[in-house]
């Protein structure tokens, strides 16, 4: 017997159909969570110029005991416990990767609580759109658009990617300088993540044979474009993981990670990450961005059978 209610208490609001539709565009909402993503950077660079940089610079606070000035980020043998560091040349990704990555600005306090907060909106709507997009794959399975094979990697590539884009939260929970290679875990599940949306992505523009009206670029020229980003992505990724892999095992970055380039006096752990964060993280907004532009939007409706109403004395009636 399903649950009744009054009779409408405003009968004149009242609807014959109730019915909830919601048009999106999945790929709109990953343009959405790659600038929130970058949004979130930025937040993490300003707070730590205007509030870490001095801290670190002038170090502990001489009023606290001797025993507890060696503690948090200044706890590090091989400056001296204790000591205040430049937060440029000397943090403590630095030293494990042979330059500062991304996540050095939220590494300290209090940039990475500030950044935690704000983690969330990139975190939730890229969730979001993993499923959403899980959706839309599987109405184009059931057109006859994909094969049966497409389908069922699909919602496994779902799981791990929708797990790896949530446990990267843990480059918050696990403090860098307390423990790099758990830190660096976080950040490890998040580039395989990313390979397989990459992945995910592109044998689907491949298998549809998708073609974007609005730049000019018909289906053939499309799967070109995409079978020459995958591999660059894929070759680039494969170094990257493999170094952050060997990052979480060992402590320390390759021997390969930390050689000087003759250009720019970089190691080659620096040109890893940079050409990783423009295929992974830029790339990816702008190829979302002419993607929703042609894309056919997803209908969602949410609606509820009509329930039984109860009058004052009791009986229980549909309302027609």
């Amino acid at each position: 017997m399903p649950h009744s209610y009054r009779f409408p208490l405003y009968p004149e609001l009242s609807a014959d159909n109730t019915i909830i539709s919601l048009t999106v565009h999945v790929e709109r909402l990953r343009c959405y969570a790659y600038a929130l993503f970058w949004t979130m950077i930025a937040l993490a660079i300003v707070v730590t110029k205007l509030f870490v940089v001095d801290m670190l610079a002038a170090g502990p606070d001489p009023n606290l005991p001797i025993e507890k000035q060696g503690c948090g980020p200044f706890n590090r043998e091989s400056i001296g416990f204790g000591q205040p560091f430049d937060y440029d040349t000397q943090n403590h990704l630095s030293e494990i990767f042979g330059f500062p990555n991304i996540c050095t600005n939220w590494d300290y306090s209090p940039a990475r609580e500030i950044t935690a907060m704000f983690f969330p909106f990139f975190e939730y709507v890229f969730a979001v759109y993993l499923t959403l997009d899980l959706c839309n794959t599987n109405l184009s399975f059931q057109r006859g658009e994909l094969p049966k094979w497409f389908w069922t990697w699909s919602k496994f590539a779902y799981v791990i990617s929708l797990l790896l884009t949530i446990w990267f939260r843990m480059i918050f929970v696990i403090v860098a300088y307390e423990d790099p290679k758990g830190h660096t875990a976080g950040f490890l599940g998040l580039q395989v993540g990313l390979v397989m949306i990459a992945l995910q992505n592109f044998l689907y523009i491949v298998l549809t044979g998708q073609s974007y009206p609005s730049i000019n670029l018909s289906a053939e020229k499309a799967a070109l474009i995409g079978k020459t980003y995958i591999v660059l992505l894929l070759l680039i990724s494969s170094v990257k993981i493999w170094a952050s892999a060997y990052i979480v095992m060992h402590g320390v970055a390759p021997a390969f990670y930390l050689r000087t380039d003759f250009i720019l006096d970089k190691v080659n752990g620096w040109w890893v990450d940079k050409v990783w964060m423009l295929l992974n993280a830029v790339i990816p907004f702008f190829i979302a961005l002419f993607r929703s532009r042609d894309e056919t939007p997803v209908q969602i409706e949410l609606t509820c059978p009509k329930p039984l109403y109860r009058s004052e004395g009791g009986e229980t009636a549909p309302i027609l």
